[in-house]
């Protein structure tokens, strides 16, 4: 299938679906990512509170991910949203984003992330602020 051809109609948005830390440590390995030794991965996976994947639907191969990791109570922090590089620019990554935060509303969570620097705009459209009264993000580097 070409690049141009890909559209929303040709990707599977799944919550909580298949996953395997292989095929997810490939999709990190297109952002430089790559989780080693590979055991850590399994770990977070399985010690997660959900995730929203993408999938082509001719092949099944994962093209996005989201995680999440919740108290299951109030708060949901939303780490590791990624698009494969190949696949950016046709709304995949907003389509997991929507349906993350449809999921997270069901569930009457919190949502908080940290956003990378440049990406605030595109948080933005689906709620998030900067800072939203007075929360701070705070991390140590």
């Amino acid at each position: 299938m070409a690049l141009e051809m890909i559209v929303l109609q040709d990707i599977r948005i799944t919550r909580n679906g298949e996953l395997n830390s292989l095929e997810l440590n490939e999709l990190f390995r297109t952002n430089n990512w790559q989780v080693e030794p590979h055991e850590r991965l399994d770990n977070s996976i399985r010690s997660t509170w959900g995730w929203i994947t993408a999938r082509r639907y001719d092949d099944n191969q994962l093209i996005g991910f989201v995680q999440v990791i919740s108290d299951g109570i109030r708060h949901a922090y939303i780490l590791k949203m990624i698009v494969h590089p190949n696949y950016r620019r046709h709304g995949i990554g907003s389509k997991i984003m929507t349906e993350l935060m449809e999921l997270l509303k069901e569930n009457e969570l919190v949502p908080t992330l940290v956003a990378t620097p440049g990406n605030d705009n595109y948080y933005k459209k689906f709620g998030f602020e900067a800072e939203s009264n007075g929360f701070k993000a705070m991390c140590i580097r």
